[in-house]
């Protein structure tokens, strides 16, 4: 999980099926520092990731990513020009434990990313 280390939730509104969140991200984080030195983007897994992990914080249960139905990245996220970002995230159960997340990454008028996504419960345990 990314959450509470290489991003924070600031602000999020839930209802049924659907949540708005924004989220900070921590320009000091070590991944920023080998991706890529001088230069920090956002990398791609990372942002699949922090969907996987909001849908998780939200149902109060570890999720993890058993298909990627779809993905797309538009634009970088570079965290010293975006340090916050939006997650809009709908999701719909599609078997017994599977859910179906589509997800808008954005901030203001720029869109990074559209993810969708299968995920399952968690079931690993150390």
């Amino acid at each position: 999980m990314l959450l509470q280390d290489f991003f924070k939730i600031i602000n999020a509104d839930i209802a049924d099926n659907e949540a708005l969140v924004e989220v900070e991200l921590n320009p000091q984080h070590a991944i920023f520092q080998g991706h890529f030195p001088g230069h920090p983007i956002t990398p791609g897994v990372c942002v699949t990731q922090m969907a996987v992990d909001l849908f998780s914080h939200i149902q109060r249960q570890e999720y993890a990513l058993t298909k990627a139905k779809s993905v797309k990245f538009i634009h970088i996220i570079k965290p010293e020009e975006n340090l916050r970002v939006h997650y809009q995230l709908n999701w719909e159960q599609v078997a017994e434990q599977q859910y179906q997340i589509k997800a808008l990454v954005y901030h203001e008028d720029t869109t990074f990313a559209k993810i969708n996504i299968l995920l399952t419960p968690n079931l690993l345990t150390f």
